[in-house]
């Protein structure tokens, strides 16, 4: 493997665990910002900086170092998908179809829930071969 992504065995023990926490809030936060070179600029910048401090320490737990990165890789990556690369109102919920959301609220809202969708149920994309849910309707029983 490469030494420069092997972590020092002298590395401080010390967890982060507010550095994947952070990262998606910089990200929901971005995405209030008006669309522009600014804010995707920005943001981007900020994000890889937290990215950056994740080898620098080590929990003492072979797990969770492999998976901090991963998951900040992840929250880097939609966060160029859905705000950069394209407009934020290419997305949106099918029930809210049409609709732009107005208030910093609404977009807050919205923002959430498509970082927090992994697979894109009840959105205006998702992943191929994923049957539809039950009617809201539907009882239980």
């Amino acid at each position: 493997m490469f030494p420069s992504f092997v972590p020092d065995k002298a590395r401080p023990l010390a967890a982060r665990p507010y550095l994947v926490p952070s990262i998606y809030l910089v990200c929901l936060a971005g995405s209030l910002f008006p669309q522009g070179k600014l804010r995707a600029t920005s943001v981007t910048l900020l994000v890889c900086s937290l990215i950056c401090q994740i080898p620098k320490y080590t929990t003492g737990d072979v797990a969770q170092d492999a998976l901090l990165p991963v998951q900040a890789t992840l929250a880097l990556l939609q966060w160029l998908d859905y705000f950069v690369l394209n407009s934020e109102n290419d997305f949106s919920r099918v029930k809210d179809a049409g609709k732009v959301p107005q208030t910093w609220r609404e977009r807050l809202r919205r923002n959430v829930g498509l970082f927090m969708t992994m697979r894109g149920i009840g959105w205006n994309w998702k992943v191929k071969n994923v049957p539809e849910g039950p009617s809201p309707q539907t009882t239980k029983w």
